[in-house]
């Protein structure tokens, strides 16, 4: 469930990041070599990527998107703390 998640996240910041290039190519062909949609783009991207500290490990508290002290752009699918498989929906209780 969480990997499902953080994966939605990483389309989310992939689609903003494509929609962010096309305004900045419309924007300069329409007014001339400007840094205003870049910088709004990078502002959002930046903002975006506050909530991927929230993509934890259900057991572990582990970061998805950190490996060896590395960020990555994609999430986990195996805790690489604890081994939990984050792509299976968990247990409940009955």
């Amino acid at each position: 469930m969480i990997y499902r998640l953080a994966m939605n996240h990483v389309r989310l910041l992939l689609a903003a990041t494509l929609l962010g290039v096309v305004v900045t190519i419309l924007f300069e062909r329409q007014f001339g070599r400007s840094e205003i949609p870049f910088i709004a783009t990078a502002i959002l991207l930046l903002v975006m990527n506050l909530r991927i500290s929230r993509f934890t490990c259900p057991r572990c508290d582990s970061n998805l998107f950190l490996r060896g002290g590395w960020a990555w752009p994609w999430p986990n699918r195996i805790c690489s703390e604890c081994g939990l498989d984050l792509s299976q929906e968990p247990d409940t209780p009955v």
